[in-house]
């Protein structure tokens, strides 16, 4: 597992409070939370992955932040330690969560969230010297507390990165406090390690929402051009579907030197294979996300009546 690098944060406590007010006025520092400062390079991103990748090392300065300024024993945990521990996330978290021993003396900042402590030794592990839950805790904490797709990316990542699927369920049957346990299980149940971006698996979370068949992630197909790959797909309805990220297709948006021109012709000859091989493939952007009935209507569209009319919305990945 490779985990982030995480930003190295000056605090206000071991500096003169006003220069770094006035660096970060100057555009010299950065500040990330109250009385804590980095250099803008540390967070800032001009290159592939851009806001993005920002809001990662933003909210990873904060964790870092957090932690040095706490005066009281805390573990980082949630889509914090997700964060530390190198999962996606569907959106980096603005607040940071951390398990207390002890309740805070005076008011808690707004952007800290703090949780009655309720580990075992085992569930504690460390990132660049930042106590942190481990991945087992923090996934499966995550898939107790968070909206489903959210969850469900973390939990697609934390699949792709070796954790097996057995493992969450006999740690989430061990938990003592059952609140969030059965929708925690439907998503575990759900995800996934061949998912590859947080866009894919939310195209896969809108089908299983709406009850359609559970589609094979990386689905293969071979054509005469050689074997292809599409995000998503029904072999057995000869459909594919991917998920178009707009980011390929701008200069230098996958790695430096990356040209578009070439993303663009490469994939238009691997969509003209996939198609002689007699696999249809439904392309799909982030701008989907304002119509998902559009989207799913695509989808069944290449499906027998009778799986579409089997088809009931799963209540447990749907709400909050």
């Amino acid at each position: 597992m490779t985990s982030p690098s995480v930003p190295v944060v000056t605090l206000a406590l071991d500096h003169d409070r006003a220069a770094l007010a006035a660096a970060a006025r100057a555009g010299e520092m950065v500040r990330v939370r109250r009385g804590a400062y980095c250099l803008p390079g540390a967070v800032r991103d001009d290159g592939p992955g851009g806001v993005p990748r920002e809001l990662r090392r933003l909210a990873l300065a904060r964790i870092r932040a957090v932690s040095g300024q706490l005066r009281a024993e805390a573990v980082f945990a949630r889509e914090s330690a997700a964060l530390l521990l190198g999962c996606r996330v569907w959106s980096p978290p603005t607040a940071t969560h951390v398990y207390q021993r002890y309740r805070p003396s005076g008011r808690a900042a707004a952007d800290v969230r703090r949780h009655a402590w309720t580990l075992t030794a085992e569930e504690i592990t460390a990132v660049a010297g930042i106590p942190v839950t481990s991945l087992v805790r923090t996934v499966v904490d995550c898939a107790r507390s968070m909206t489903p797709l959210g969850s469900l990316v973390i939990t697609d990542s934390a699949l792709g990165l070796g954790l097996r699927r057995e493992t969450l369920l006999d740690a989430l049957d061990r938990q003592v406090d059952r609140r969030g346990v059965r929708r925690a299980r439907r998503v575990i149940e759900c995800a996934d390690g061949g998912a590859q971006s947080a866009w894919e698996t939310w195209v896969r979370y809108e089908m299983l929402c709406a009850g359609l068949p559970r589609p094979t992630t990386q689905m293969e197909v071979s054509t005469d051009a050689g074997r292809f790959h599409t995000d998503l797909g029904y072999e057995r309805w000869a459909l594919g579907i991917e998920f178009d990220g707009r980011v390929k297709y701008r200069p230098g948006g996958v790695r430096l030197g990356h040209d578009p021109a070439t993303e663009y012709m490469a994939e238009k000859e691997r969509a003209e294979a996939i198609r002689r091989a007699g696999v249809a493939v439904e392309r799909f952007t982030a701008a989907d996300r304002r119509d998902v009935r559009g989207l799913l209507g695509r989808i069944t569209g290449h499906l027998p009546p009778e799986v579409v009319a089997a088809a009931r919305p799963d209540p447990l990945l749907r709400g909050r």
